[in-house]
């Protein structure tokens, strides 16, 4: 399956209307980041993430079968300052280990967390089994993704850890935007938070 797919093919394939794609996208039922501007022959064209545009909108058809498009929409929403799990929650997670668990507590002392700080509590601990960090070395990363969490409002964001020499660097941007770096910087995490939230809110 290709990655993206025109608004065009999309209408035909999913067997809907022009309407009801945007009315789905004004009431945020579609993200707005998913639409994709891109050259083509005939100047340019609205191109589309092709599986998850597809499972959203089958999604979408499936629940309209029970409830009205407001009640949907309510299914759908995000809050991101929400605090959505709390610390003791997160020792049934199957997304980190124990330790970072305890490395999280013994720093932090919170007694919840957002979504968005609970994804990148996630993708630091990924971080930090790759690299065979420490748990101090984990601490110190999260004292940098944190405060950025708090600054984020939405999930359609990438979060990317950079390695420069002995230091670590993170940077959150838009979907549809992929860094330019130079040679002192490598990427050692690149995480989507949005596929991220996907598989974690279930257990939330």
């Amino acid at each position: 399956m290709s990655e993206y797919i025109t608004k065009k093919e999309l209408l035909k394939s999913m067997e809907i209307s022009y309407g009801q794609l945007y009315r789905w996208k004004r009431m945020g039922l579609i993200p707005d980041s998913w639409f994709i501007k891109r050259r083509s022959v005939t100047g340019q064209e609205t191109v589309l993430p092709k599986e998850k545009s597809i499972k959203r909108i089958n999604d979408i058809q499936k629940l309209m079968e029970k409830y009205s498009l407001d009640e949907i929409v309510d299914k759908f929403s995000f809050d991101a300052k929400k605090e959505v799990i709390s610390f003791e929650k997160m020792y049934k997670t199957k997304h980190m280990a124990g330790e970072y668990v305890n490395a999280v507590g013994n720093y932090f002392k919170k007694s919840g967390y957002t979504a968005i700080e609970y994804m990148m509590i996630i993708c630091c601990a990924k971080v930090a089994v790759e690299q065979r960090f420490s748990t101090r070395q984990y601490v110190d990363l999260l004292r940098y993704a944190l405060p950025m969490a708090e600054k984020c409002d939405k999930k359609e964001v990438n979060f990317f850890v950079f390695a420069a020499g002995g230091d670590y660097h993170l940077s959150l941007s838009d979907n549809n935007i992929i860094p330019i770096l130079d040679s002192g910087l490598r990427v050692v995490g690149k995480f989507n938070l949005e596929t991220i939230w996907d598989k974690i809110k279930s257990e939330i």
